[in-house]
């Protein structure tokens, strides 16, 4: 089987398994606030119909248009969708749906762009492709909360088995002119960071390290724990047993070269973070500049900028 041919596969199963409604619960009550306190039986009766996997394009079309303004093209081999998207109540309510929650899996963490501000886009689009649909003319209140979940397999070091929501937060610049929280909180985007076992290696981390990496125990005991701790049963161990070391293969063998890659790409820039923070000593410049020029330079996260500071501006 070729490469991208397994790559299909593997990307096809994980999302089969993700978009179950026992294992989708237990996402939603560890990375979504409004199910922290149910049961896992209440959220699956919160899941409103089926998932749509892998079916609905994230842009507004398939067509681009050119540099000139000219001819649209169509690029329907590279159309982005989204790997799925749920509808789901809020416990206790009446209504059809309140959320629109989104799934996704990422195998690698640097692809080129920051993942976040993907994630980002993902949520302005399921907000703004909402239009006519949920609500229509100025009736903005129709609008449902969204967010947008997304799973990285094999995460930077640095990054391993945390979950972090971005959301809005109002921040008073005259005085204190907050509203109800129910008026602006309709977006989050919420990264999961798997990783090898650690202190934070439990829940949710646990629960889907066990889906995607079986290498770490048994399947049989995997599938136990799973089965025991987060109510994922399995019909037919025999079939799920043989696409769970699969999918499990081909997790690993991608994170072992992502692996190799984010070393070369941590090591570079550990190197590059050095030689600028010592010759900006050299020339006087505070911590802060330092620290700003550092981030700058790299093009990294503040957070990154500052444990690159912590290891060689007192060196």
């Amino acid at each position: 089987m070729l490469k991208s041919e397994k790559a299909k596969l593997y990307d096809a199963k994980a999302k089969q398994l993700l978009s179950r409604k026992d294992v989708f619960a237990n996402i939603l009550k560890y990375a979504v606030r409004e199910f922290k306190d149910c049961t896992l039986d209440e959220i699956i009766a919160c899941l409103d119909g089926e998932p749509e996997i892998g079916n609905v394009p994230v842009d507004d079309s398939p067509e681009l248009i050119d540099a000139a303004g000219g001819e649209s093209v169509s690029e329907n081999d590279g159309i982005r969708s989204f790997d799925i998207k749920y509808k789901v109540k809020l416990p206790n309510s009446n209504e059809q749906a309140e959320l629109i929650v989104n799934l996704e899996s990422q195998n690698k963490y640097h692809n080129g762009y920051t993942l976040e501000k993907r994630g980002i886009y993902y949520l302005s689009r399921l907000i703004s492709s909402q239009y006519n649909v949920e609500f229509a003319n100025s009736n903005f209140d129709d609008m449902k909360k969204v967010y947008s979940i997304w799973i990285c397999t094999h995460a930077p070091k640095a990054l391993e088995n945390t979950i972090t929501e971005y959301s809005f937060q109002p921040t008073a610049i005259v005085g204190n002119g907050a509203v109800d929280n129910k008026k602006y909180d309709m977006m989050s985007l919420v990264m999961i960071n798997l990783g090898k076992s650690d202190k934070n290696y439990s829940g949710l981390i646990e629960m889907l390290n066990l889906l995607t990496n079986m290498r770490r125990v048994s399947v049989e005991k995997a599938m136990d724990i799973l089965e025991k701790n987060y109510g994922v049963k399995f019909k037919n161990r025999l079939k799920e047993v043989d696409d769970m070391c699969n999918l499990s293969q081909g997790f690993y063998d991608d994170g072992k070269a992502e692996g190799r890659a984010e070393g070369i790409i941590e090591g570079r820039a550990e190197g590059e973070a050095k030689g600028l923070i010592n010759a900006a000593k050299e020339l006087g410049a505070s911590y802060e500049k330092t620290l700003d020029m550092v981030v700058d330079k790299l093009h990294i996260s503040h957070e990154d900028g500052k444990k690159y500071m912590d290891m060689y501006w007192n060196a």
